[in-house]
C-alpha cells in the first residue's frame, strides 16, 4: 500500500498541514474546559490560517457527539504525536465533504453516532470542509482500516476520566 494511504503508520506530525489544523482543531475544542488550549487560542490559530469562520462548525460537531454518540471515539490531546482510529475517520469523513461524497462522510459518523446525528453532523461538516477547501486547505482522502464492526454496532456507555481521551 502506498505510505500516503496508509494510516495504520501515519503519526499526527506526518499529517499535512490541513489535517493537522483539523485534528489539533478537534482535539482542543473536544478538551474544552482545561487550561490549555483556550477557545480564543483556537479561534486565533485558525485564524491565523484564514478559517475563523470553521470554529464554529468545529464546536457543533463536538457538540453533535458530546450529545449523542453511541461509541465513544478516541481523541488525544492537542499536543500527542499519534492518532487514532477515531481521528482519522474523522479526517476521511471531513476529506469526504471537500469533494462532495456526502454519503461517506455520514457512514463515517455512524460509526460514532446515531442516524439523525449522523444526519445533524453533516451540516457543520459540509461548512467546515468548504470553508478548509476555500482557504486552500485540501484534506487527502486517505484508506482507513476497517473499524470494528461489532463495537459500532452495539450500545455502549463509558465514565467520565476513560480511555477514550488521553
Amino acid at each position: 500500500m502506498d505510505r500516503s494511504t496508509d494510516t495504520r503508520t501515519l503519526s499526527f506530525p506526518a499529517l499535512c498541514a490541513a489535517e493537522r489544523l483539523l485534528i489539533w482543531g478537534f482535539r482542543a475544542k473536544a478538551r474544552s474546559g482545561t487550561a490549555v488550549p483556550t477557545a480564543a487560542d483556537i479561534q486565533h490559530v485558525y485564524d491565523h490560517f484564514r478559517v475563523g469562520d470553521a470554529v464554529p462548525s468545529l464546536e457543533a460537531i463536538v457538540e453533535i457527539f458530546a450529545c449523542t454518540a453511541h461509541t465513544p471515539i478516541e481523541v488525544h490531546c492537542p499536543t500527542c504525536p499519534k492518532m487514532s482510529g477515531s481521528e482519522h475517520g474523522i479526517l476521511r469523513a471531513i476529506a469526504a465533504a471537500q469533494e462532495e461524497r456526502i454519503e461517506v462522510a455520514r457512514q463515517q459518523f455512524e460509526c460514532w453516532l446515531p442516524p439523525v446525528g449522523a444526519d445533524w453532523a453533516l451540516v457543520p461538516v459540509r461548512g467546515l470542509a468548504t470553508i478548509f477547501r476555500m482557504a486552500g486547505l485540501i484534506l487527502p482522502d486517505r484508506q482507513i482500516r476497517p473499524l470494528d464492526v461489532a463495537r459500532t454496532m452495539t450500545m455502549q456507555s463509558w465514565f467520565v476520566g476513560s480511555p477514550t481521551l488521553h
